[in-house]
């Protein structure tokens, strides 16, 4: 469970990260996995729209990694490549091969025409709004993150089996959600596959020259396990002490991905506000 440090010393610990305008009265992460237990707390998901076109969208990265830097597996960071200008490759392709990858995925467009992304870098934290914006610049991360991580939550989630078979690619993975508060409104659980440092060209206003051929590329979706909007999870409410057990068996998995670098992140989130009100990360490989 989250402790409160003394305000005057994360101020410190964390302006010396990430600005003194990025966090206000944050907490700090003690690790560990909740599983269910008492006194569950909320961890954040920050997704980060982002495109390798976008020359901006590295610093972007660079703050959501020092923000996990700080917070650690409470935070966890799912890197959305999107829209058409930044994210498609070159067309006409480049003569040296540069930008010819193409990061996006059905659920990322999906998200960024939902949720009116038409810029970039922007990014939403466990798509609450801020301001009465879902969307928000990298500088109001920090200070977005600190009003829910360490929360009391309502529902904490973990993956109780995570198995990658070599063999024949395949990942099978068993969720359980707790309902440890009561909860109502529809819910539902969305799984991404994620890989992490995938190397490859990216634009970088803050490189020289700007055109990085072997920029490393985090935490980079590539695909959800369970559709779009994931399946239902609560249907009107549930009570306290419920348990939810999902199972995905056999998902193939890009030979192209490098399983050693991949990861499952399940959320659930409510329906009628999209806001993400628990997130797991577990890798294939510890």
């Amino acid at each position: 469970m989250y402790k409160a440090l003394p305000r005057s010393i994360l101020y410190l610990l964390l302006c010396s990260s990430l600005g003194c305008d990025l966090v206000t009265d944050p907490l700090v992460a003690p690790g560990g996995d909740n599983s269910g237990g008492e006194g569950v707390t909320r961890k954040v998901l920050l997704e980060d729209f982002t495109g390798h076109r976008c020359n901006n969208c590295p610093a972007a990265t660079r703050t959501a990694t020092q923000l996990h830097d700080v917070y650690g597996e409470d935070l966890i960071v799912v890197g959305v490549h999107a829209t058409d200008f930044f994210g498609a490759p070159a067309n006409p392709p480049n003569p040296n091969g540069s930008y010819a990858t193409d990061f996006r995925t059905e659920a990322g467009t999906a998200y960024a025409t939902t949720f009116s992304v038409s810029f970039l870098p922007t990014g939403m934290v466990s798509r609450r709004a801020f301001n009465s914006s879902l969307l928000q610049s990298s500088s109001a991360w920090g200070s977005d993150i600190a009003d829910i991580i360490g929360q009391p939550a309502d529902l904490d989630i973990w993956f109780s089996q995570l198995d990658y078979n070599p063999d024949d690619g395949t990942v099978s993975a068993e969720v359980k959600v707790a309902v440890v508060g009561p909860v109502t409104d529809d819910h539902n659980l969305t799984i991404y596959l994620i890989e992490d440092h995938v190397v490859d060209w990216q634009l970088d206003n803050e490189a020289t020259p700007p055109d990085v051929e072997n920029y490393e590329h985090r935490h980079v979706l590539r695909t959800t396990l369970n559709g779009t909007w994931g399946v239902p999870l609560i249907t009107g409410a549930a009570n306290t002490g419920d348990t939810i057990t999902l199972s995905y068996p056999d998902f193939a998995v890009d030979p192209s991905w490098q399983p050693a670098n991949c990861a499952l992140v399940a959320y659930a989130y409510n329906t009628a506000s999209n806001e993400v009100m628990q997130v797991a990360e577990r890798n294939f490989q510890p």
